[in-house]
């Protein structure tokens, strides 16, 4: 709980402007083993759902931040430009 403690609001909210309080706590390189303090991350149930869909291959929309910019790191938008 002290994770929850240390972030009490969703990371993932409020990187689109919303303040919603963190309820579970999120594995950030998916490894249930790993529980050092810089892999766990506070996450308001929806987006710790979504974010675990996204991790096992579902399709899943992670949103935008507050500048309209999508969360999803492999959203094309995120992708370095060819020039």
């Amino acid at each position: 709980m002290q994770v929850l403690a240390e972030e009490p609001l969703c990371r993932w909210c409020l990187a689109r402007g919303q303040y919603v309080a963190s309820t579970d706590v999120d594995h950030i390189n998916n490894d249930g083993d790993d529980n050092r303090r810089e892999n766990l991350t506070g996450m308001c149930h929806e987006c710790h759902s979504r974010k675990t869909a996204h991790d096992m291959g579902k399709k899943v929309f992670l949103g935008c931040d507050v500048r309209g910019i999508p969360l999803d790191p492999n959203h094309h938008w995120n992708k370095p430009k060819d020039h």
